[in-house]
């Protein structure tokens, strides 16, 4: 079977990841994000250039800025977007859609983050606890009713709390790039929950890596099909563990820490356990311990380029 040519749509922390997963370089065209319809427009035109290529296809749904603060407006407007999208490539011919294979990042926190009793299964129920968790499954069942409709595969990535170097370390994206930028710079890091909080974080080459075979694997179903993935470490630490681990790499007393307490929308316990594919599983190697010390040198690094 031919390497199926591959589409990255989205290059933040997840989409540059997934892009040097495989050595091919994948198709990409600038997306005017900014402009719902300029955004569809775009993406339209790069379907009609990608789809033309022969062979397997595989496209990676890697875009999407919000978080949980994020406004329930400007979250179904990338929902729109991403319908209008599929509605798109719905439109190719039977042989062509028939190719085709999707992966849509979605999240462990959006689909979960309304349920009790963790640790959380591809089988178990789902529940949204933010404006964030409907759009996510809104998006998931969207993609399902468009693979089934039309024909491709598609595989719906709960993806857990993904961390890296890749990440904007200035800015301080996502909790281990804040804790991170706290400890180098002295910066008090605002931590919006409990410090027992229990999360999985996975560095960003790994879940990658399951990404990548896993959408692979999901090319050999039958058209239509569907199918669920956690991808995660398995192995949920509590944000004080975090900053306990940073502190022994730093080698630095303590964190400034402020505007601690509950946010709405946040689930105390975010534990998973995966039931599909687990034999994908063994692709995560990076340990925690060695994921932040690859995130603060990073930061060093930029911190020493100025």
């Amino acid at each position: 079977m031919s390497i199926a040519r591959r589409w990255v749509i989205g290059r933040g922390l997840l989409g540059n990841a997934v892009a040097r997963a495989r050595y091919d370089e994948p198709f990409r065209i600038g997306i005017r994000w900014d402009d719902p319809r300029s955004a569809v427009s775009d993406l339209a035109a790069g379907a009609r250039q990608f789809l033309a290529m022969p062979g397997p296809l595989e496209i990676y749904w890697c875009a999407g800025r919000g978080v949980t603060s994020t406004q329930r407006e400007s979250l179904f407007t990338e929902v729109g977007v991403f319908d209008a999208f599929l509605g798109e490539l719905g439109a190719f011919p039977a042989e062509v859609r028939a190719r085709l294979t999707i992966f849509v990042a979605s999240s462990v926190g959006g689909a979960y983050g309304g349920v009790a009793n963790a640790p959380h299964r591809e089988s178990g129920p789902t529940g949204a606890a933010s404006a964030y968790g409907e759009a996510k499954l809104a998006m998931e069942e969207s993609a399902t009713n468009y693979a089934r409709a039309h024909g491709w595969r598609t595989v719906l990535g709960r993806i857990t709390n993904l961390y890296g170097p890749g990440q904007d370390l200035r800015k301080g994206q996502g909790l281990i790039s804040t804790l991170v930028n706290s400890a180098v710079t002295g910066q008090p890091a605002r931590i919006y929950v409990s410090l027992d909080t229990l999360r999985d974080y996975i560095f960003e080459d790994d879940a990658a890596a399951v990404i990548s075979a896993a959408t692979t694997r999901a090319s050999r179903l039958a058209p239509g099909s569907s199918v669920v993935k956690i991808i995660g470490t398995g192995r949920a630490v509590s944000i004080g563990a975090i900053i306990g681990e940073l502190r022994r790499l730093h080698r630095r007393a303590g964190f400034a820490l402020v505007a601690q307490g509950g946010a709405a929308g946040q689930s105390r316990d975010l534990r998973v356990a995966s039931e599909m594919w687990p034999d994908l599983d063994a692709l995560v190697g990076i340990s925690l311990p060695e994921g932040l010390g690859r995130v603060l040198r990073a930061r060093f690094e930029l911190l020493a380029r100025g």
